[in-house]
């Protein structure tokens, strides 16, 4: 249960995420620039947010008896930066979620040192749900590289177009990390494989799309509408239970 809760509340903030951006349009004038040290605490809460979830979840698959003291550690930093980050800079204009993403932070800590160390995940579910993690980590990253480029797409129109957008900004917000991250953390669990439904949804949608609404494309193959990397991490997270015989 305080495993659960703890990864939950781990994942928590990046989900928030979504209420904290604005668009504050064009400016005639250059914003003011923040200064090196808001800057850096900035950048080092924005890394603790995004990366706790993968730390835990490489703790409880290959070092579970770590997981207690050294993700509750990790989680404090992550407060401690939060803290910060609202001491150097306030609010940024973001509102009350700064609040909602410190008591996420406060109670992942406390579940974390509640939660009772566990045995070893069998190797083989480790590698597996390991690779989950890392497949959806890497096209996540390579998705928030500036050069980043959709190379063919499905032409959506209709609601298709803003569900695509919606599903789009979660994928660089590090959505589906924290999805593969919950699945990793209660890999031993048979709740673990539905995360690889979660998983599908990205990788999916657009074949779904343009099968379902008629829509044109610019690919040389309609298989290259899928997102590979999380088709097959969703596949793997989905048949992880399927590999072993069943956690007594």
């Amino acid at each position: 249960m305080f495993r659960l809760l703890a990864i939950l509340a781990a994942t928590a903030p990046t989900f928030l995420s979504i209420l904290m951006l604005r668009s504050f349009g064009w400016f005639a004038y250059e914003p003011p620039q923040p200064d090196p040290l808001e800057l850096a605490i900035g950048a080092a809460y924005g890394y603790a947010i995004d990366y706790l979830p993968v730390l835990l979840a490489f703790l409880a698959l290959w070092v579970p008896r770590w997981l207690p003291k050294v993700g509750a550690i990790a989680a404090a930093v992550a407060l401690g930066l939060t803290v910060s980050t609202l001491v150097v800079s306030g609010t940024g204009g973001f509102g009350p979620q700064f609040g909602s993403v410190l008591a996420c932070q406060a109670i992942a800590v406390v579940a974390l040192l509640r939660t009772r160390p566990e045995q070893r995940v069998p190797w083989p579910r480790a590698v597996i749900w390991s690779a989950v993690v890392l497949l959806a980590l890497g096209r996540t990253l390579a998705r928030n590289t500036p050069t980043s480029d959709l190379a063919c797409y499905a032409d959506m129109k209709g609601t298709w177009a803003p569900a695509f957008y919606h599903l789009d900004t979660a994928h660089g917000l590090y959505y589906w990390v924290s999805a593969a991250a919950i699945g990793a953390v209660l890999s031993g669990y048979r709740a673990a494989p539905l995360c690889g439904l979660v998983l599908l949804v990205p990788a999916l949608f657009q074949p779904a799309a343009w099968l379902l609404s008629d829509a044109s494309h610019n690919c040389s193959s309609p298989l290259e509408l899928f997102d590979w990397p999380y088709l097959i991490a969703g596949v793997l997270a989905l048949t992880s239970r399927a590999r072993l015989p069943s956690r007594t």
